[in-house]
């Protein structure tokens, strides 16, 4: 099967119940643009946060954006991840690190540089 199979399966498996995104033709479609974006590797479900807990645990939030902004999502992690690597040798995960990273800018109008330490 493929990596987009088994990633579907896992998505269905995991949000099995949920009658709401069931009935929505257009979910499917959606889900499986944030499943490319927002999951970077299969290691990342067992990747431990800061608390020592799974990122898998952590609560989830699915949101729906715009592609330019889901392009320019994508576009900064890029840019801040090379800063990172240059700067600490090791990569973000987008899921652990860089997500959360923009929210919380986002909230409290720190700098996301300053947030991810770069």
């Amino acid at each position: 099967m493929t990596d987009r199979g088994n990633r579907s399966d896992r998505l269905r498996e995991r949000f099995q119940g949920d009658t709401e995104d069931q009935e929505d033709p257009n979910t499917e479609e959606i889900s499986s643009n944030t499943s490319k974006t927002t999951m970077t590797t299969d290691d990342s479900d067992s990747t431990l946060s800061e608390t020592g807990s799974a990122v898998k645990d952590r609560p989830s939030v699915l949101m729906y954006l715009p592609e330019e902004i889901r392009q320019e999502l994508d576009i900064r992690f890029d840019e801040l991840n090379a800063k990172h690597k240059r700067q600490h040798g090791e990569a973000l995960e987008k899921n652990r690190d860089y997500y959360p990273a923009v929210i919380e800018a986002g909230l409290t109008d720190k700098d996301l540089k300053d947030i991810l330490d770069i």
